[in-house]
């Protein structure tokens, strides 16, 4: 029976143990011989499974109800390792079909409809009738694969996404167009919903069929909506989890251990934000949240600038901790059901630049915005201008990609919400897109990066303040939500420069 050797205890005769031997052995425990061999047992797979899934339940960044699917997710893949891509392909299309939409208004519109109330007149809940719809739509999605890999109809087989996107606008127009009580309205709108919430999971997909991975299209389908797609940006696609996907038993028990590695990583995180944070700084202490205090100020109650230099520094650190947690706790489950892929988000306080940061902190966001709009428009213009290609191709990726992100999942809620609303949260993410955007642009034609040579403060110091002080100032304005108009949120940020 295999066991695991453990560090020793620090200085011939101590009795205590070595806190920086423990660390070394655990940050290496995946490299570590024994413990390799023990993670290909099964009371040490148990253990690993066991941690992963109970600090998952501990760790509330995700819902109770895909706990549960990750859980008998990793089970399976667990029981049947040479099968985990059918696993996923399975689980993925079970989460797509119970739940398809990204948005809880859409779920509460459709609550309303005639489709949900044939389901409760007969006691049963309400997005059972999502099962059928979502059918209908994997039918859709079949066919745009099918056409891509036969090249039957050329402009959605040869741009996709702009396909998809002039489908989304007619489909935006007529739920304008038409009225809520008519009979055509309804099948419009559910059209227009499940399309905007798995226009990029689809988009990778069909950017996959183009390649020659070798997974069958009917496995593919399951990554519409994958079980870790906690969030509405996808990890990548088929291929490129084909490519971490462990090829041995000793690949499997090394990716498990990172993933070990990573959830009682995430599991210090989301301790560090809630008991640091949420109930000791803003809780106890009473410090006053950004958002909170934006709004304050914008209805003429003042802070003194220390405060709201602090509230800046508190929100920005307690945000990056926690969506590090949250990031960290999916790649782990991906680890433990054996596709050892990178993580979501690697040091970014270290980050030396703008661009450096941008690509640290949301590892696959920047990855998704990259993939789909960077390079198309990357290999298309400006061919004979470096500077100029690159600089277009980054406003593609991180503004027209950022913006058209976040405000295409909202274009089912324009004819059932307020839609100045939602245009004035538009035109708030516009800015902080466009600040973003001139930082980064900025960074990769005019940011040289420091050298060692230049001494310890300036190359250590200097330039990570200069980073973090930037993206700290930017969440100022990062807000989609228009709770708090973006023309008060400027007014507080020059504000902490004495200038209001």
């Amino acid at each position: 029976m295999s066991t695991v050797v453990t560090p020793g205890r620090g200085g011939a005769g101590s009795s205590l143990p070595n806190p920086l031997a423990w660390r070394r052995w655990w940050l290496g425990i995946d490299k570590n011989e024994s413990a390799i061999a023990w993670a290909q047992t099964l009371p040490g797979q148990a253990a690993i499974h066991l941690v992963l899934i109970g600090c998952l339940a501990l760790v509330p960044v995700l819902r109770t109800s895909h706990v549960a699917l990750i859980a008998v997710s990793l089970v399976l893949c667990w029981a049947l390792p040479r099968h985990r891509l059918q696993v996923v392909a399975l689980t993925g299309a079970a989460y797509f079909l119970l739940r398809p939409f990204k948005l809880g208004p859409i779920y509460d519109y459709f609550d309303q409809t005639g489709f949900a109330a044939m389901a409760t007149g007969v006691g049963l809940p309400g997005d059972v009738m999502l099962v059928p719809l979502g059918i209908a739509f994997l039918g859709f999605a079949a066919a745009m694969m099918w056409n891509q890999s036969r090249r039957a109809f050329g402009f959605a087989s040869d741009r996709p996404l702009l396909f998809m996107t002039a489908l989304g606008a007619v489909l935006t127009v007529a739920t304008l167009a038409v009225p809520q009580d008519h009979a055509a309205f309804l099948p419009f709108w559910l059209a227009l919903a499940f399309l905007t919430q798995s226009f990029f999971f689809l988009g990778y997909v069909l950017l996959d069929m183009r390649g020659k991975t070798p997974i069958p299209g009917h496995l593919k389908i399951g990554f519409m909506r994958p079980f870790w797609a906690g969030f509405s940006t996808p990890i990548k696609g088929p291929a490129y989890f084909n490519k971490f996907s462990a090829k041995s038993d000793v690949d499997l028990a090394v990716a498990r251990l990172k993933g070990l590695k990573l959830i009682v990583w995430a599991s210090i995180l989301f301790a560090i934000w809630e008991w640091g944070f949420n109930r000791l700084i803003f809780g106890q202490l009473g410090f006053p949240r950004l958002d909170d205090l934006i709004a304050a100020t914008a209805a003429g109650e003042g802070a003194h600038l220390g405060v709201r230099w602090g509230a800046v520094a508190l929100d920005f650190l307690a945000t990056v901790i926690l969506m590090g947690a949250a990031m960290h706790a999916i790649v782990a489950a991906i680890r433990v059901a054996g596709f050892a892929i990178p993580r979501g988000m690697v040091r970014p306080l270290s980050s030396r630049t703008i661009a450096e940061f941008w690509g640290r902190y949301l590892f696959y966001f920047k990855e998704m915005l990259v993939d789909l709009f960077f390079y198309p428009a990357f290999r298309r213009y400006f061919r004979s201008n470096p500077r100029l290609r690159m600089a277009f191709a980054t406003f593609c990726a991180a503004f027209i990609g950022n913006v058209f992100f976040d405000f295409f999942h909202a274009l089912p809620l324009l004819a059932v919400e307020d839609p100045l609303r939602i245009w004035q949260g538009f035109y708030s993410y516009c800015v902080y897109a466009g600040i973003l955007t001139v930082g980064i642009i900025w960074s990769q034609q005019f940011q040289r990066p420091p050298s060692p040579d230049q001494g310890w403060f300036r190359y250590d110091v200097v330039p990570r303040a200069q980073v973090i002080t930037f993206f700290a100032l930017l969440q100022v304005v990062d807000d989609s939500s228009a709770i708090v108009p973006i023309e008060e949120r400027l007014r507080f940020l020059v504000g902490l420069f004495g200038v209001m």
